[in-house]
């Protein structure tokens, strides 16, 4: 505008600037990752200078809390809103489309947080899942607190299961699409189905180390995981190992060798597991049974190395990252061809997405407090998986 003293034009401040550098954030870091992008990325995604985010923001921490904090709140607000179950599944399979990466957010970026933030957010998460299994408790009050629970947390995983890959479908069919699976989590019979044989105590990974080379390896996975690949130093590594710098240099050159022998290590595992499974005679159902049973032993005697191959293959070398995409193309190509072999006809743009949300269901659950401590999660995860396949 122009003012009359001095005839010099000046330019107001959008009022939305905040939410538009927040959402400019969030989609860089989804795209990006947190450390490759800059506070000076942002403001140039915004179409500001640096110093006129730093009126909004106090740096780039501070950023990503406000990033994270606002996706959780839309989570929040759609449980919040939702005045029953079936209301709450559908708007939030209409939401998930609009905020698809929003799970990348806060399942992977939120680790770069300061602790104290980040159990904030996992307070918060806690409070969104005890909300969707109060809706589910209003349709099932036969189910107990823990069951409630695992579903709602389940429930979560099939709409962040789109954050994770770029397959689609035109817009009212994904969403039924999205409802009908989340549906059929939520409603998934649990307890009825056949229990398998135990896994054996320790996982089969764990009991690989016994060697200062292995103690190295899976140390470095827990750190990898829990904090992020570029957030760990060498000599972080070597402390939880119990190991100096030199001890581990003499078997991994470079930090990023250890993430390399991590990758090729946790391949070679679901590699043997799938075989297994494919080997014996059976109907394609059973095959498909034995697949899923062997998927999540593997994603629960490894949930580190599951983290790792979900949030770190972008620190990979190319070479070995397109080893690595290649591999987890051709694990859900199998999965697609086995579901069309027991549901003839299933698209196959709609079979991936079925099978990518089974699969992150397996995956979070195999990593979220509490429900990894049921000594049933096995035959629960394969009932609810069952339900998502023939949903």
């Amino acid at each position: 505008m122009q003012t009359e003293a001095s005839g010099r034009t000046t330019t107001r401040r959008p009022p939305d600037r905040k939410a538009r550098i927040v959402s400019a954030a969030a989609g860089l870091f989804r795209d990006r990752g947190y450390h490759n992008v800059s506070v000076a990325d942002v403001a140039a995604e915004v179409g500001i200078t640096a110093p006129a985010l730093y009126r909004h923001f106090r740096g780039k921490p501070d950023l990503l809390f406000q990033v994270v904090d606002t996706t959780i709140g839309t989570l929040a607000a759609s449980v919040e809103e939702a005045p029953d179950l079936d209301t709450y599944l559908r708007s939030t399979a209409a939401r998930a489309m609009d905020r698809r990466g929003s799970a990348v957010l806060w399942q992977r970026e939120a680790r770069h947080l300061p602790e104290e933030r980040r159990e904030e957010q996992r307070r918060a998460l806690n409070t969104i899942a005890e909300g969707i299994g109060t809706l589910i408790h209003g349709e099932r009050p036969e189910l107990d607190h823990s069951d409630r629970q695992l579903l709602a947390w389940a429930v979560l995983a099939v709409f962040g299961s789109i954050s994770w890959h770029r397959t689609s479908l035109p817009r009212r069919r994904f969403e039924e699409l999205l409802y009908r699976l989340a549906y059929a989590t939520a409603h998934c019979p649990l307890g009825n189905g056949p229990s398998a044989a135990a896994s054996p105590a320790g996982g089969t990974f764990a009991g690989l180390a016994v060697s200062r080379r292995e103690e190295i390896l899976v140390e470095a996975i827990r750190l990898f995981d829990e904090r992020g690949f570029q957030s760990v130093s060498t000599d972080d590594i070597g402390e939880a190992a119990g190991a100096t710098g030199p001890s581990i240099y003499k078997h991994f050159p470079t930090k990023t060798d250890l993430l390399v022998a991590a990758v090729v290590r946790g391949g070679e595992q679901r590699r043997a597991g799938t075989a297994q499974a494919l080997a014996q005679a059976g109907t394609p159902r059973e095959t498909l049974d034995r697949l899923l049973r062997s998927y999540i032993e593997f994603a629960l005697d490894q949930s580190h190395l599951m983290g790792l191959l979900i949030g770190e293959l972008d620190q990979l070398p190319e070479k070995e990252q397109k080893t690595a995409r290649q591999g987890q193309r051709e694990y859900v190509a199998l999965w697609v061809r086995l579901l069309d072999e027991v549901r003839p006809g299933l698209e196959t743009a709609e079979a991936r997405i079925v099978v990518l949300a089974l699969l992150t269901v397996v995956d979070n659950a195999a990593r979220t407090g509490s429900s990894g401590e049921r000594p049933d999660l096995a035959d629960r995860l394969a009932e609810i998986g069952t339900a998502l396949l023939l949903a």
